[in-house]
């Protein structure tokens, strides 16, 4: 009976180890597949301060493309193998990025990485995407939109509304986007070339975080229903 008792506490405490394994590996398994997210997603999350790079913005693509090429001039090949690119090439201000490179950034927005360490995720940040401006934050603002500067503009209603909303604002001895002309202007019911140019100017600025006064006075000032 003393045998039979210990060879079961052996084999408990034999099991009990195992189990202890086990659960250790079970763990380390778990953490090895840790579920991957696309870097899109996680330019939305972790960088909220940039946006991708739209089709049409040359002047963004021009920057990245030479931001590509310092990178990768001393490489026998670059790290994304863009089609037409060879060792040694430098490139100017002007030249525009090649659609092949435009392409590789699409192509990658879709790849799913584990986290912003990800030395993939830190290339399309750096070669794909701009500073997040005000105007972005409008744009995705619902139920809101930017006001047009056109030919009419100044008698245009939604313009008109905005700007004695700011006057209203802005009584006698504040100004606060210190507008040109503003002690001669304000008097005048029609919107004001200098109001309108400096709500063109502000929603330009870099920001992405929704409770700043860069932002919201764009959206108080500068945009209209729908």
């Amino acid at each position: 009976m003393a045998i039979s008792l210990l060879s079961k506490s052996i084999t408990g405490v034999l099991g009990l180890g195992t189990a202890t394994v086990g659960a250790v590996y079970f763990g380390r398994d778990l953490i090895g597949n840790k579920a991957k997210i696309s870097i899109e997603e996680l330019i939305d999350t972790s960088n909220p301060d940039k946006r991708f790079i739209s089709a049409s913005s040359d002047t963004y693509w021009r920057e990245a493309w030479k931001a590509y090429i310092e990178d990768n001039k001393s490489n026998e090949k670059d790290v994304w193998n863009v089609a037409g690119w060879t060792s040694g090439t430098t490139v100017t201000n002007n030249e525009n990025a090649p659609s092949e490179f435009i392409q590789a950034c699409d192509n990658k927005r879709s790849q799913k990485v584990l986290d912003k360490n990800d030395s993939l995720y830190s290339q399309v940040v750096k070669y794909c995407t701009r500073d997040t401006v005000v105007r972005d934050l409008i744009n995705e603002t619902e139920g809101r939109s930017l006001l047009v500067k056109n030919g009419d503009f100044a008698t245009d209603s939604h313009w008109r509304a905005a700007w004695k909303l700011y006057r209203d604002d802005n009584p006698d001895g504040s100004d606060k986007w210190n507008i040109s002309n503003y002690t001669s202007i304000k008097s005048q019911e029609n919107a004001q070339e200098a109001f309108a140019k400096m709500c063109e100017e502000k929603s330009q600025v870099k920001e992405h975080d929704l409770t700043k006064s860069t932002y919201l006075d764009v959206l108080k000032y500068c945009t209209k229903v729908g």
